[in-house]
């Protein structure tokens, strides 16, 4: 991930559509890491074995974690190299750990004596993470806090400090695939939920796709993000009081409707079938156009990539503000950021310290890569209105990463709680893809969850 430009188009590829399902799938297998469907930022396929062999004599070292993969693991590796070839003291030696083993793997590492200086995560997991983590506002340079879009920079306070620094603002919203729409004389631009509806119930009797999906992926926390979206929107919320003193929320009646209709898309409705095929079936149903839309984040424009890297010529599609739901709450769609957390360990100095918020200030401001493969915002102001961000396909053509930035510079993004626990857990949220998947009633899957969480947060 260089600072130069980087708006050479990808060459397109007239595939059949049947032929891109079959490739699709392929890169699916071999590729959830990355800001996959599965995760928004992490994946489970980074294979990179370890450090990258050691600067030169005198330097200070650092050690660096990171979960991402596919083509997040090649942009954040061209990134550490370009930092380590600025010949500033400062050598950074990187480590790839898989997604689903990251969290335990940093607790013992910490606990151990074993941290590295530096470790990937979500923001919003500050509060998680701050028993070992450290803050870092003695470290940063002077102006750091301005170099960032607001939301982002007070995601990462967890009591006043500073305990992260942002690498992008990712989010969720609706792509629309424009032929399956098209065929059923529908336009994408909803206004509210009949709008919405009228659109569903349209595709459904005059093509042979099916309308909407609420989630992008078979897994608890696809539902839970989606749920987020339509909660607020409807005037609801995951938890209400202070951090470090939340109370489950979502078990009201707003909750439960929200969950209801939720449930509905694939009852009663019909708008989408409780089976999936596979984890990825959703995306692999938009790609061949079985689907008409469908709730997916930012970077999920990765997962339509044939097996050599091109987005299909022949599927056209647009990214909309998910703002269509029921209720009277603001128009707001989940986000998230990557960023860089510093972990506590007894053995770094603190010339480590400051050579480690030195290389994470770095990453956090010259990633324009970062939007234009791995299909997210840069966190930072500068790159993201950059001419080498503005003048990507995913800006100009697909329209993801203008949208994105719209919903940041219009405060229509919210952060999920920063709460203490693993919040992302399908301990919390596997009842609610049982609800899609129309495995439990309502009722029951919204009090399994909450009581769930409640538990955790009281502990």
């Amino acid at each position: 991930m260089s600072q130069t430009d980087n708006t050479a188009e990808r060459a397109n590829r007239v595939v059949d559509r049947r032929r891109v399902l079959s490739a699709t799938g392929t890169a699916l297998a071999a590729g959830l890491a990355g800001c996959s469907g599965l995760t928004g930022g992490g994946g489970g396929q980074s294979t990179d074995s370890g450090t990258d062999g050691g600067g030169s004599s005198g330097d200070v070292e650092i050690d660096y974690w990171m979960y991402f993969g596919a083509q997040e693991n090649k942009e954040m590796t061209q990134l550490v190299e370009e930092f380590n070839s600025q010949d500033n003291g400062i050598h950074v030696n990187k480590q790839s750990v898989p997604f689903p083993e990251f969290l335990n793997k940093l607790f013992t590492a910490v606990n151990s004596g074993n941290a590295p200086h530096v470790a990937s995560y979500y923001g919003s997991y500050g509060r998680h993470l701050e028993p070992i983590t450290h803050p870092i506002d003695d470290y940063l340079s002077d102006g750091a806090k301005n170099e960032y879009f607001d939301i982002a920079w007070n995601n990462l306070q967890v009591d006043g400090s500073t305990y992260a620094l942002p690498i992008d603002i990712h989010g969720k919203a609706l792509y629309t695939n424009d032929d399956v729409l098209e065929s059923a004389g529908v336009d994408p631009n909803f206004d509210d939920w009949d709008a919405f509806s009228s659109a569903c119930d349209t595709i459904v009797s005059d093509t042979e796709s099916r309308a909407f999906s609420f989630i992008n992926w078979k897994v608890g926390q696809a539902a839970f993000r989606a749920y987020i979206i339509a909660l607020e929107q409807a005037g609801g919320q995951v938890v209400t009081g202070e951090p470090g003193s939340y109370e489950v929320a979502y078990d009201d009646d707003v909750g439960m409707q929200t969950a209801e209709m939720m449930a509905k898309i694939t009852g009663e409705y019909g708008w989408d079938t409780s089976q999936f095929q596979s984890d990825a079936a959703r995306v692999q149903d938009f790609i061949s156009g079985d689907l008409g839309m469908f709730i997916a984040g930012t970077w999920s424009v990765n997962n339509f990539e044939n097996e050599d890297g091109n987005l299909p010529e022949d599927l056209s599609f647009s990214f909309e503000k998910p703002f269509m739901f029921p209720g009277d709450g603001e128009d707001v769609a989940w986000c998230e950021s990557n960023s860089l957390y510093f972990p506590k360990n007894a053995n770094h100095t603190d010339a480590e310290k400051q050579a480690a918020v030195e290389f994470a200030e770095y990453v956090t401001q010259n990633n324009t890569l970062w939007a234009s493969a791995g299909g997210h915002l840069p966190a930072a102001k500068s790159v993201a209105t950059s001419s080498e961000v503005k003048n990507t396909d995913l800006w100009q053509k697909y329209g993801t990463i203008q949208t994105m930035y719209e919903m940041v510079t219009n405060k229509q993004v919210r952060y999920q709680p920063q709460t203490s626990v693993h919040i992302n857990s399908d301990r919390f949220w596997g009842p609610f893809l049982d609800m899609y998947l129309q495995n439990t009633d309502v009722q029951s899957g919204v009090t399994a969850s909450a009581d769930a969480l409640s538990q955790a947060l009281n502990q």
